[in-house]
């Protein structure tokens, strides 16, 4: 990039601190508390650590509570410029971050969590250059009806108002809201956030199967929670599921 380029695109990571009782407590059981903290650890600073990644981008992170910024200074979060999340729920505080990132002189943006391990910083790129194209919203789907990764090339507020969040109904209620804005969206291949136990046996055959990205803290935690054999749940006889089949990139009517 050239000295004094403007830098155009944006990436947003909506994180929250670690902290045993406050993240991916829908993991509990299989996992206890600390073990779904210690998961959660591993997949932020793997995200962090792919998305920094990226070149000609400018990157934020936004944290909750905002105070854990401390615990955050080393690599790879030193390459984010920090941010507190300020909102009563998650859509207000993904339109904060989004409204930051713009007014800061974006006008493309990525905003991505940290669940999702196979999230790729090609994943990224890809979702800049659809905003590019064409596209005014890119979603990237989850399997559960939500999407792990949402991009702008305007600030539109109804995308993030009104909405009820961890629902089956997300996905499908942000692209009718495009199409009431007249909004051209695109899709990215869907990919799976760790949110259950369903989700983990998901993770651990994901990782078998894919040796991209590299995510060594989250393939580490894994190894070392299910061992080297297979089967399901340790003590358990629970069978591994398989991924749902990704979707190609296709623009919304």
């Amino acid at each position: 990039m050239r000295k004094g380029a403007r830098v155009e695109e944006a990436v947003v990571l909506m994180a929250k601190a670690p902290v045993a009782g406050r993240v991916k407590t829908r993991l509990c059981p299989p996992l206890d508390r600390r073990e779904s903290a210690r998961l959660y650890a591993c997949m932020l600073g793997d995200t962090a650590a792919e998305m920094s990644v990226l070149t000609g981008v400018r990157r934020y992170l936004f944290l909750d509570p905002p105070e854990s910024a401390d615990s955050l200074r080393g690599l790879p979060f030193s390459a984010f410029e920090p941010f507190p999340q300020r909102g009563r729920d998650l859509g207000d505080r993904m339109w904060d971050a989004a409204e930051t990132a713009f007014r800061r002189g974006a006008r493309r943006v990525v905003i991505v969590g940290a669940d999702c391990p196979a999230l790729s910083a090609e994943t990224v790129r890809r979702a800049f250059r659809e905003l590019s194209t064409g596209a005014s919203v890119v979603f990237g789907p989850s399997s559960d009806g939500g999407y792990y990764l949402i991009g702008l090339s305007s600030p539109y507020e109804r995308l993030f108002r009104g909405f009820r969040w961890s629902t089956a109904e997300v996905l499908r209620n942000a692209t009718e809201r495009c199409r009431s804005l007249s909004a051209p969206f695109s899709f990215l291949p869907a990919r799976r956030d760790v949110d259950t136990g369903e989700d983990l046996l998901a993770l651990r055959e994901w990782a078998r199967a894919h040796a991209w990205p590299a995510c060594p803290r989250t393939r580490g935690w894994i190894t070392g929670y299910f061992g080297p054999g297979g089967g399901g749940f340790p003590g358990s006889r629970g069978r591994t599921p398989g991924l749902p089949r990704g979707s190609r990139s296709r623009r919304g009517e």
